[in-house]
């Protein structure tokens, strides 16, 4: 998996030229050999106008950053690299230019935590920049597999040898993985191992790559492509979407190899974000959808439909939830049969009514379970919850207990990727904390969660406690202390 270590979320605002610190970019890429002895490549972009710039001889200017990179695998050092970068030279200071480095480590196969440490020699006060992550390399001698995917800013025949050539192209390398409006492409680089020994050397086999929606896992099919190639013991996949018309939205970009009969060998995807406000997904080609012959024309009556789409919220991305209430204040039999059909299509195209039954058992279930006398059980937090994320591993229940409202604790040993997280990643030991202030219906709240993307707030256990405990403190976290108060350990500890 790649990693991106960005700094600038760590830096504070500079409060004068002197105090200034430096923003920069870190990102890496493994890759193979053909002798099988892999490495990383990492790609360090330096923001231009955080650095100060001294003027040189020749009358023009020049910055300088100090930088240290190591790496370690359980405290035992194994790669390391301290250098000094400068700048490109530039005529005025008020138009600085971001540069970047390349560094190539050698390494085994196995888990490796890396560091970095920045520093600007040219300023007197100049903070210490320092971020450290984890990162893996496993590239299996005996399968196909794909490299990390390298974003790339441009590429073009490379002129002879120099840092930025991999096989036969100079690559530079876009180190970051959000593309704002002035973006026009994304290009990308990738190759494949060990197909020679999967694939007989006289077939040919598919490098299929796309752009798949984080939110839905629904691909972009606007933005799909394919090479067909001869297997070797490297093949390289340089590509390049124009992305002008691609919505606002997190991705995944795809890569994925296919032999003669479409049998997926290996596959790998790689996040990104794009920001492009103009542009906004477009859902009405349902229109040409014909379900005469799908599940959906089972539904003819325009309630049952609506409350069925209704019930798709939990799982649905903020397009599809504001598409999906257009159709049904249309109250269009055939729209809304159009839509509830493209949107299990677009997550099984082979068995879309499988997937929506096995889905309407939960939500009845969610209904039985959570639901009020005016709330369906999908409108309910708890019932979000379980729609989304699937049923707890472990779901502590405490309906009394002195000076708190009844709550319960959910824990999630891992948090499965689901169709409207932002990141579609899986997330471990993950819990919600629920509670019930009224007292009467079984309206819970979610009033606290560490996972990725839900509502967080530190000051759970004071809310909880509010029936005894109403302070009006904001540094406070925890509620007074009562004899068989247990919610700290619970939540510590559910069972």
């Amino acid at each position: 998996m790649k990693i991106r270590l960005l700094l600038p979320a760590l830096l504070l605002t500079a409060g004068s030229l002197a105090a200034q610190e430096i923003s920069a970019n870190l990102t890496l890429s493994a890759f193979n050999t053909p002798e099988n002895k892999p490495y990383i490549e990492t790609y360090l972009s330096v923001i231009g106008n955080s650095i100060v710039y001294t003027k040189q001889p020749n009358g023009k200017f020049r910055g300088t950053v100090n930088v240290f990179i190591s790496i370690t695998q359980n405290d035992s050092l194994k790669g390391v690299k301290k250098y000094t970068l400068n700048s490109p030279e530039i005529s005025d200071t008020a138009k600085p230019v971001n540069f970047l480095d390349l560094q190539r480590f050698p390494l085994p196969a196995g888990n490796y935590n890396i560091q970095l440490t920045i520093s600007d020699p040219n300023q007197e006060k100049a903070k210490v920049v320092t971020n450290k992550h984890n990162f893996s390399i496993d590239f299996p001698k005996d399968s196909v597999h794909v490299s990390h995917i390298e974003f790339l800013e441009s590429f073009k025949k490379a002129e002879g040898e120099n840092v930025l050539a991999k096989s036969g192209y100079e690559m530079i390398p876009y180190v970051s993985n959000f593309y704002p409006p002035n973006m026009q492409k994304l290009t990308f680089y990738a190759e494949v191992y060990n197909a020679q020994k999967m694939i007989a050397a006289e077939e040919k086999f598919l490098i299929l790559s796309y752009i798949e929606s984080a939110e839905t896992g629904a691909r972009m099919s606007q933005f799909s492509s394919y090479s067909k190639q001869s297997p070797q013991k490297v093949n390289v996949l340089l590509s390049e979407y124009p992305i002008a018309t691609l919505p606002n939205g997190k991705y995944y970009l795809v890569v994925e190899v296919r032999n003669a009969v479409n049998r997926l060998l290996a596959s790998r995807k790689e996040p990104f974000e794009r920001l492009n406000p103009g542009i906004h997904h477009n859902l009405d080609d349902i229109s040409a959808l014909n379900v005469e012959n799908t599940f959906t024309a089972r539904y003819t009556n325009a309630d049952s439909l609506a409350e069925f789409i209704r019930s798709l919220r939990p799982i649905s991305s903020e397009s599809e939830k504001q598409y999906a209430e257009n159709r049904i204040k249309s109250g269009e039999v055939k729209t809304m049969q159009q839509y509830l059909y493209n949107f299990w299509l677009k997550r099984n195209e082979a068995h879309p009514e499988a997937s929506w039954s096995l889905y309407l058992v939960e939500v009845k279930k969610a209904q039985k379970e959570f639901g009020t006398q005016t709330l369906k059980g999908y409108q309910t937090d708890r019932g979000r919850v379980y729609l989304q994320y699937g049923a707890p591993d472990q779901r502590t229940v405490v309906p009394s207990e002195p000076s708190s409202y009844p709550y319960e604790i959910w824990q999630y040993y891992t948090l499965r990727a689901s169709g409207n997280q932002p990141n579609n990643t899986t997330q471990t030991n993950k819990k919600f904390i629920f509670y019930n202030p009224d007292l009467v219906t079984n309206k819970y709240e979610l009033i606290h969660s560490d996972a990725r993307g839900e509502i967080r707030d530190d000051r759970w256990q004071l809310k909880l406690n509010s029936r005894d405990n109403q302070s009006r403190s904001f540094d406070q976290t925890k509620g007074t202390d009562h004899f068989g108060k247990q919610s700290n350990d619970l939540y510590k500890d559910p069972h």
